[in-house]
């Protein structure tokens, strides 16, 4: 299943014309394909590394990439505490 179906099925349950079975079976399949496709992707870099170091070198870069979350203000974190 594609992405682009599992997302017209959650369109169409959101409209009561699909079954929530329906969708969720969907979204599973699509998920493990996601995974294998993932899976399939990392043994590949894995095994072409030394052939294929720019390829390795940006994924690994990227997945060092680490998102910034907003971190509550330290002051009403510790007045929330102290209640």
């Amino acid at each position: 299943m594609k992405l682009k179906g599992k997302r017209e099925l959650h369109r169409q349950w959101k409209q009561g014309q699909v079954s929530w079975e329906d969708y969720r079976a969907t979204a599973q399949l699509c998920r493990d394909e996601v995974r294998r496709a993932k899976a399939q992707l990392e043994l590949n870099l894995a095994r072409d590394a030394k052939n294929n170091k720019k390829g390795f070198y940006r994924y690994v870069s990227q997945k060092k990439k680490v998102k910034e979350s907003v971190q509550p203000d330290e002051q009403k974190w510790q007045a929330s505490i102290n209640r």
